[in-house]
């Protein structure tokens, strides 16, 4: 009698197309409603925001999704960001406000992560300068300079840093806001453009602020530029870090010289304040121009405003000037000449 034959079973995968489609589109499916269903996660804690009561809950939980980013950064960073985003058009003034708190905590985060989205992150937060709620701009403000504290910082890295270069992601769109005819908006710029000077207190891309120079002359030269008050503080930041190109000096000097004949007291108290500032730490740069400064000074001494500090200015410059002149003698006299 004949034994039946077994057939043995093939181990080999299935070479059915429509099988391994099946399995394709279950994954995406998958994929899709996880996005999905992490979406309206983010956009219910962010409406939660508008309500004292669910406030801080909601805080926490939209931290917990920040720091969760990197377990999956192809799918949480985009869909994270979109959110945000589209957050700005809430009309509730804390969503906007912590909005922008936590795109600076998700750079801050993942710095490597979010560096090809910093422009359009930057972009953002200037156009939220716009809004009229207090907070929201001081909001903008502190997140420039938190922002600006960790990417301009120059890199001793034997090439270059790539710093200077970052410089133009956050002056592009803050001169752009400054352009436009919006009297908050040019003065909420200004203000995030000090902010960003003042927040690189280690090793600034010196150089590359000093490009800022010829433009922010410009703009103190233009009758269309309304905010200058907001605007000369920023001169007295680059001249703390070295940062007054010194090609530009004579035409901020101009400007300068011209707000101190302001029919704004405000403008002309910032005048007399950045002429300080250089007369202190840009004093090598201004020593020989001091006649023209103390000229346009002498015009405000009788300045109706009792508290426009002339005097302690006049008294910077001719400290300065004494100890320019002095060190002249001596390293003339060190050299022989007479």
């Amino acid at each position: 009698m004949r034994s039946p034959t077994f057939t043995k079973p093939s181990m080999k995968p299935s070479s059915n197309p429509s099988s391994f489609s099946v399995r394709s589109s279950s994954v995406a499916v998958s994929s899709h409603s996880a996005t999905v269903e992490l979406k309206q996660r983010i956009l219910t804690s962010l409406s939660r925001l508008g309500d004292r009561d669910t406030y801080q809950i909601a805080v926490d939980d939209l931290e917990k999704t920040v720091l969760s980013v990197s377990d999956s950064p192809d799918i949480l960073l985009p869909v994270l960001l979109h959110c945000l985003f589209d957050s700005f058009s809430d009309p509730k003034a804390p969503v906007k406000r912590e909005s922008i708190r936590l795109l600076s905590f998700l750079c801050l985060t993942y710095t490597d992560l979010s560096s090809s989205q910093l422009a359009k992150i930057i972009s953002h937060i200037v156009k939220r300068l716009k809004d009229a709620d207090n907070g929201v701009r001081d909001a903008c403000r502190d997140a420039i300079g938190s922002l600006s504290a960790q990417f301009l910082k120059e890199k001793d890295d034997g090439i270059g840093s790539s710093s200077s270069s970052l410089v133009g992601l956050f002056a592009k769109p803050l001169f752009e806001a400054m352009a436009e005819q919006n009297k908050s908006l040019q003065s909420g710029a200004a203000i995030c453009m000090g902010k960003m000077v003042d927040s690189v207190t280690d090793q600034p891309p010196v150089a590359a602020f000093q490009k800022l120079c010829p433009r922010i002359s410009k703009l103190l030269n233009s009758p269309n530029y309304i905010t200058k008050a907001s605007l000369l503080p920023v001169v007295g930041s680059l001249s703390q870090v070295g940062a007054i190109a010194p090609q530009s000096v004579a035409s901020l000097l101009h400007s300068i010289h011209e707000c101190l004949g302001c029919t704004n007291w405000v403008t002309r108290k910032a005048a007399s304040d950045v002429l300080i500032s250089l007369a202190i730490h840009s004093s090598s740069l201004v020593a020989d121009k001091t006649d023209s400064t103390l000229t346009a000074l002498e015009a405000c001494r009788f300045d109706k405003r009792n508290h426009l500090p002339i005097s302690k200015v006049r008294k910077e410059i001719d400290t300065r000037k004494r100890n320019a002149d002095y060190s002249n003698a001596m390293f003339k006299k060190a050299l022989g000449v007479n």
